[in-house]
């Protein structure tokens, strides 16, 4: 298993290979990365005061980095590109530090997680469904296409729940597309493979996550009039649906965007802590906004850039990858981040 820094140095160089070239693996050529940022003194009680964010890639720039994600020593991710789709691929780094395109033309993969099999789940936004996917990039399974007959417009995150079911939202975010959906809406899909429709009071559903308890279920919600500054949360029933629809936590925006008319957070990706503590990506609001699990805000974990999306990695699940405009950086957390399959 390689070490933190060994890790990292590795990943910053592979990286930028991923944005230069076609090939299936390259031999990395070692680079100190000495970027840097330290985080907001106020998160304390998520970051030691002083822990620095570190960038771990160099040359590259993402349209929108999708979800990354950590397994068994390796980095996961992808490079997300709405003006051109045939240009997203899905790579990952391996614990040797060989870069792997998995795949090419990915269907505009948005989000990557474990499925508990050892697998992956992921969401095409221009394939129009849920995919399962083996560590080697290929596709093994449609796990949801369609709703009520009709196919499903742009799912674009995802969470996995313990019964194996997934919810995933469908912000409809298809431009040019004609929608086969009446609304962006939140669905689930049950075990056996049925699709059900479970939220569609949210103007743009983006991140999505579940408490550790699984009782509740955060949507951030990335712009809208009525409730576009806050992550909403639903109580969670036996049979996957859900209730008791709330603002659950409000998102800080820069001075620039407040008072803006068109209601955006930039509320992106999700993820929680095995405290359950939320951590909300933003591109228009304070980078990485960390609320505990009665919706107070704790703080924000800033990036040089706006950010996306995160994953927790490490052995010990206490390292956040958060990927951002301007490449994928790290900081060390007191929490170990949570997930509910562990495979």
């Amino acid at each position: 298993m390689l070490k933190p820094k060994t890790f990292s140095v590795i990943l910053s160089l592979f990286l930028f290979i991923a944005a230069s070239c076609e090939k299936k693996s390259e031999q990395p050529v070692v680079k100190e990365i000495p970027e840097s940022r330290k985080q907001v003194t106020e998160l304390n009680e998520i970051v030691n005061p002083g822990e620095q964010i570190e960038k771990v890639t160099e040359g590259i720039e993402f349209d929108t980095a999708a979800t990354p994600l950590y397994a068994d020593g390796e980095l996961y991710f992808t490079n997300t590109n709405f003006d051109s789709p045939k240009k997203c691929r899905t790579m990952k780094i391996d614990k040797f530090g060989k870069l792997h395109i998995l795949r090419e033309k990915n269907g505009l993969t948005s989000s990557i997680q474990h499925s508990g099999r050892g697998t992956f789940y992921c969401c095409e936004m221009l394939g129009h469904r849920i995919i399962e996917m083996d560590r080697e990039g290929k596709v093994l399974r449609v796990a949801a296409g369609e709703y009520n007959g009709k196919r499903i417009d742009g799912p674009n995150d995802l969470t996995i729940d313990s019964k194996d079911g997934i919810y995933f939202t469908d912000s409809q975010y298809i431009a040019g597309r004609e929608k086969m959906q009446e609304t962006p809406a939140v669905y689930y899909v049950k075990s056996d493979g049925t699709v059900i429709r479970v939220i569609d009071d949210i103007d743009f559903p983006n991140g999505i996550e579940l408490s550790p308890d699984e009782k509740t279920l955060y949507i951030a919600n990335t712009r809208g009039k009525t409730k576009g500054r806050y992550v909403r949360a639903y109580d969670v029933l036996e049979d996957g649906t859900v209730t008791n629809g709330r603002d659950f936590a409000e998102i800080q925006l820069t001075d620039e965007e407040v008072g803006k008319p068109d209601g955006a957070s930039g509320a992106d990706g999700t993820a929680v802590d095995s405290a359950g503590n939320l951590y909300v990506a933003t591109t228009k609001g304070l980078s990485v906004q960390v609320f505990n699990s009665s919706g107070k805000h704790l703080g924000n974990i800033e990036c040089p850039s706006v950010s996306n999306n995160m994953t927790f990695g490490g052995e010990d699940m206490k390292t956040l990858y958060i990927s951002a405009k301007s490449g994928i950086y790290k900081i060390r957390v007191k929490i170990p981040g949570f997930r509910v399959p562990k495979g």
